[in-house]
């Protein structure tokens, strides 16, 4: 249940695919304080032509306030698409890319923000829709040794918190020129 006050913040990391049993994941983050909230994902293994409009589609519902699309292999494209559409229709948001570090592996990139990822509250099992359970499942069937056939959920999670750590305890502020 998310708490009755406006959150201090809405967004978004996607970790954008174009098929070969890749999925488009992308969870959405309410942020309450350091609290942050998972009430809906796109979790698609469709053609970019199904899954942009889906990504323009719940940044519109959920009136996202930053996005960060990760950047490798076609990512760039993948948010350029999306933010000329998004220009079109006037929506305005903070909207970035950026390549996901290659000095370290992506299995130890989610093992370091594995903590931060348990503490997010995630919607219920009887509460969850059929891609939204899918998105848990893939989570949950995450290794961090041996092979992991599909780890776009945690990988795009890792890219959340890592965005939601890189603005906590920033305050604008006021100042005489």
């Amino acid at each position: 249940v998310l708490p009755d006050t406006e959150p201090d913040r809405i967004f978004m990391a996607v970790d954008p695919a174009f098929g070969g049993g890749d999925f488009v994941s992308a969870p959405i983050c309410f942020q309450y304080g350091n609290v942050g909230y998972i009430p809906d994902v796109i979790f698609d293994a469709s053609d970019k032509k199904i899954t942009r409009p889906r990504v323009i589609e719940k940044i519109l519902k959920y009136k996202i306030q930053a996005a960060r699309f990760e950047a490798n292999n076609g990512g760039e494209d993948y948010k350029e698409w999306i933010e000329n559409e998004l220009k079109k229709l006037g929506y305005r948001l903070n909207i970035t890319s950026k390549k996901a570090p290659t000095n370290k592996r992506k299995e130890q990139r989610i093992f370091d923000k594995a903590p931060e990822i348990r503490e997010l509250y995630y919607l219920e099992a009887g509460k969850r829709s059929k891609e939204y359970n899918m998105f848990m499942h893939n989570l949950f069937a995450f290794k961090i040794t041996g092979k992991n056939k599909n780890d776009d959920a945690p990988d795009s999670l890792a890219m959340l918190i890592e965005m939601r750590e890189e603005t906590v305890g920033f305050k604008p502020e006021i100042f005489q020129r």
